[in-house]
């Protein structure tokens, strides 16, 4: 237990202790299901963007950090690339450390009732990809979340709502993940 809370401490304190002198914006996400407790955190500092993951699972936990650069594309999506570092330990098996290249590309812009997001981002660790697609109707400051990820150990799919509190950048989440048939609860603080 003493490793989750140090985990766990250390992503929030990287999601916001980066210098702020170019700030474009934090994110910080923890989930918790009755088997599965995952945290992220995010910070984009002028063209470079930081990233920490945990998720503390049935038979183990798992973890990575990254560093990404911003491509100067003069395109409607944005594109980073950079290195990153997972590790994994199944209960019985140690740890194993793995370090790759990771390549995001994400797109947010506002629509008539709020707005739309888009990522995807693929790793050469455990050759792992994500997709994620949010949309948000601004005048109940609700969100509607769909994503699917697997890697070579692991795939879910999940579905989850998010209820932005009146004039913060903190939002409460509910959600289900539909492979592992789990309900988790969770918050999420995002300032972009």
């Amino acid at each position: 237990m003493p490793h989750r809370t140090v985990l766990l401490s250390a992503i929030i304190a990287g999601a916001f202790l980066v210098q702020p002198v170019l700030a474009d914006g934090e994110f910080l996400q923890i989930d918790i299901g009755g088997q599965t407790q995952t945290a992220v955190g995010a910070v984009s500092r002028g063209s470079f963007a930081y990233g920490i993951s945990y998720a503390d699972y049935e038979d183990g936990r798992s973890g990575s950090v990254s560093v990404a650069y911003a491509l100067p594309l003069n395109a409607p999506v944005s594109l980073k690339v950079g290195p990153t570092v997972g590790y994994q330990d199944d209960d019985g098996e140690g740890d194993d450390f793995e370090a790759g290249l990771r390549l995001v590309a994400d797109r947010y812009f506002p629509t008539d009732f709020g707005s739309a997001y888009f990522l995807g981002e693929a790793s050469t660790v455990y050759n792992s990809w994500f997709l994620l697609t949010q949309v948000t109707y601004a005048p109940a400051d609700l969100g509607i979340e769909l994503s699917r990820g697997a890697s070579e150990t692991y795939s879910e799919t999940t579905v989850a709502v998010q209820k932005r509190l009146a004039g913060s950048s903190v939002s409460l989440r509910v959600g289900y993940k539909l492979s592992s048939e789990e309900l988790f609860a969770g918050f999420s603080i995002n300032t972009f």
